[in-house]
C-alpha cells in the first residue's frame, strides 16, 4: 500500500512537469516572437532562480550542502550540459518551428536517455526498446510532414533540428538528476542549476547585438511571468522531486504525454491546428515512446528482482 501511494505521487510530480513543460513550448513561441531567444532564456534562467532563492530565505532552507567533488561535477553537467545549452537551443527553435511539432520532437529525451544509458552505464537495447524508438521516429516524422504533399526534408527546418538537439541534452540530464536526487533536496539543487544556467548563457547573450527591442509588447508583461513560474520554477522541482519515488525510466513513461498538454495548449493559445495525419502521427509517437520507457522500466525492475544465492555453509568445517 505505502508502495503504490509513493508510486502515485511521483506520477502526479511527473504529470504537473508534463503539463507545465507542454505549456512552456507555447508560451516560449510567444516570448520568442517579441523578445531575443538568448535574453528570453537568461531571463528564465536568472529571474527563476531569484525567485526560487527569495523561498528558500523565507523557509529558512540552506544552500549549503554537503556534496561531494564527483557530486558537484554532476551539478555542472546537469546545469550546463542538460540545462543551460539544450534550453538555448529548444528556445530559440521555438522561434522558428510550431508549438506542436516542438512538444512531439521534444519526446526524443527519452530515447536519449536510454542511448546516453547505453554509453555510460552499458546498457543494451531488447527488440521491444528498438521497436518502440522507430514507432517514436516514425510518429514524429508525420507529425512534422503534416500532409502527403510534401516530404519529410522538405518539412524539416533548423528550428526542428534545434529543438531536437536540446531534447537530446534534456535526455542525458536524467542521469546525473537521478544521481544527485537522494543526497541533495529538490529546491536548492534547483537554485543551484537556474543560477549556473545563467551564468552559462550571459557570455554567449553578450556576444549578441539589440537583444532588447525598442517596444516591447505589452503581453510579454503576463507571458513572462507565467512562463518563469510554471517551466523555471514548478517543473524543474517537480520533476526533480518525482526522481525520488520513481525511477528514471518510470519518469520518462509519464514524461511522453508533454504532447498531449503541448497540443492542447497550442491550439487553445495559438489557434494552431492538426491534421489528420498529424493526429494520426502523434498517436504513433506517443506509442512508441511508451513502448521505449515502459520496457525499461520492466528491465529495471528484473534486475532488482535478481537475487544472487549465497553458498551454504559446508558440513564438517568448524567456524
Amino acid at each position: 500500500m505505502k508502495g503504490t501511494i509513493v508510486k502515485t505521487r511521483g506520477i502526479a510530480l511527473t504529470l504537473a512537469t508534463a503539463c507545465m513543460f507542454g505549456l512552456g513550448t507555447v508560451l516560449g513561441k510567444l516570448a520568442t516572437a517579441s523578445l531575443h531567444p538568448l535574453l528570453v532564456t537568461f531571463l528564465n534562467f536568472l529571474l527563476g532562480g531569484i525567485l526560487l532563492l527569495l523561498f528558500l530565505s523565507m523557509r529558512r532552507i540552506s544552500l549549503r550542502t554537503n556534496l561531494k567533488r564527483d557530486d558537484w561535477m554532476n551539478v555542472l553537467l546537469v546545469s550546463v550540459l542538460g540545462t543551460a545549452l539544450p534550453a538555448c537551443c529548444v528556445i530559440i527553435g521555438l522561434g522558428l518551428t510550431s508549438a506542436i511539432k516542438a512538444g512531439f520532437l521534444l519526446q526524443f529525451q527519452g530515447i536519449s536517455s536510454i542511448l546516453f544509458a547505453v554509453i555510460f552505464l552499458h546498457e543494451k537495447l531488447n527488440r521491444k526498446q528498438i521497436a518502440g524508438i522507430l514507432l517514436l521516429l516514425l510518429g514524429s516524422a508525420l507529425v512534422v510532414i503534416k500532409n502527403m504533399q510534401t516530404s519529410v526534408w522538405g518539412s524539416l527546418n533548423i528550428g526542428d533540428g534545434l529543438v531536437l538537439l536540446g531534447a537530446l541534452g534534456f535526455g542525458y540530464a536524467i542521469l546525473p538528476s537521478k544521481q544527485l536526487a537522494p543526497k541533495i533536496d529538490s529546491l536548492p539543487l534547483i537554485v543551484w542549476k537556474l543560477l549556473i544556467s545563467a551564468l552559462v548563457v550571459l557570455p554567449i547573450l553578450a556576444t549578441r547585438q539589440a537583444v532588447i527591442p525598442p517596444h516591447i509588447s505589452s503581453a510579454l508583461y503576463w507571458i513572462m511571468p507565467i512562463y518563469i513560474i510554471s517551466n523555471f520554477c514548478i517543473a524543474y522541482v517537480t520533476q526533480q522531486e518525482s526522481l525520488k519515488y520513481l525511477q528514471g525510466w518510470e519518469a520518462a513513461t509519464v514524461m511522453q504525454s508533454m504532447p498531449i498538454f503541448s497540443t492542447i495548449f497550442a491550439i487553445l493559445l495559438l489557434g494552431d491546428s492538426l491534421s489528420l495525419l498529424q493526429i494520426s502521427g502523434g498517436m504513433i509517437a506517443l506509442a512508441g515512446g511508451c513502448v521505449v520507457a515502459l520496457t525499461a522500466t520492466q528491465r529495471a525492475a528484473t534486475k532488482k528482482r535478481v537475487v544472487i544465492p549465497q553458498e551454504a555453509p559446508q558440513e564438517g568445517i568448524l567456524h
